[in-house]
């Protein structure tokens, strides 16, 4: 049992990390922040 409790901690902990830096992508995608890889429409590229 001590196993699987575990195995739960360390998946919640990873997804909790992926569920936070998806809300951060998409908060500075919509303050017009992040990059597209297209540079023609990205002000932070060069």
């Amino acid at each position: 049992m001590p196993v699987i409790l575990g195995n739960i901690i360390v998946i919640a902990i990873i997804a909790a990390a992926v569920i936070l830096a998806v809300r951060s992508m998409r908060k500075s995608r919509r303050a017009g922040k992040g990059c597209n890889g297209d540079c023609g429409n990205c002000r932070g590229c060069h």
